[in-house]
């Protein structure tokens, strides 16, 4: 996911590899020709976290879910370069993320995998549920190596009380 946020961009996950990632900062560039602040990632698994090292290359700050971090090595992936922590409600505390703009970032328990996080952009109706949340025609809920069944359906939950406006996930 890519934000414009006025004269920056923010992204929203890594794609898979290094060299993806790479192609899409210089998509940036070449398109939208504003400097890449910050990237957070959702979880610790290769399609959110695998270009990580591309991004560190470009000077660019990196955020996760503090135990997104703590797996990413046992995922044989690339940490963070800063750790978010989570309120009790779910809410990203704001100290841990700073010049977020309009990523509102929420923690709604464990679900896709017990580090999943979800991001809205304040001031519109999108709202981005990664790979804990499916197209409502999807016959599956995906990948669940790494899921927690069991919380699931509530986490689902909590990610549509957190936004409830949201029209675009």
């Amino acid at each position: 996911l890519i934000v414009r946020d006025g004269g920056r961009v923010l992204l929203v996950d890594t794609a898979w590899t290094d060299d993806q990632t790479a192609q899409i900062l210089n998509w940036i560039k070449q398109e939208i020709n504003l400097p890449v602040a910050l990237a957070v990632v959702t979880h610790a698994h290769q399609d959110k976290m695998g270009g990580m090292d591309a991004l560190h290359a470009a000077g660019i700050a990196t955020y996760a879910n503090a135990l997104s971090n703590q797996l990413a090595p046992q995922e044989g992936l690339v940490a963070a370069q800063h750790s978010l922590t989570f309120a009790a409600n779910g809410w990203v505390e704001p100290a841990t993320a700073p010049n977020f703009g309009p990523l509102k970032v929420f923690y709604p328990g464990p679900g896709h995998t017990s580090d999943n996080i979800t991001v809205g952009i304040d001031g519109t109706d999108i709202a981005f549920g990664g790979c804990l949340i499916k197209d409502s025609k999807a016959k599956s809920l995906g990948n669940l190596g790494d899921a927690d069944t069991e919380h699931y359906a509530a986490s689902a939950r909590a990610f549509g009380a957190a936004f409830p406006k949201a029209s675009m996930i």
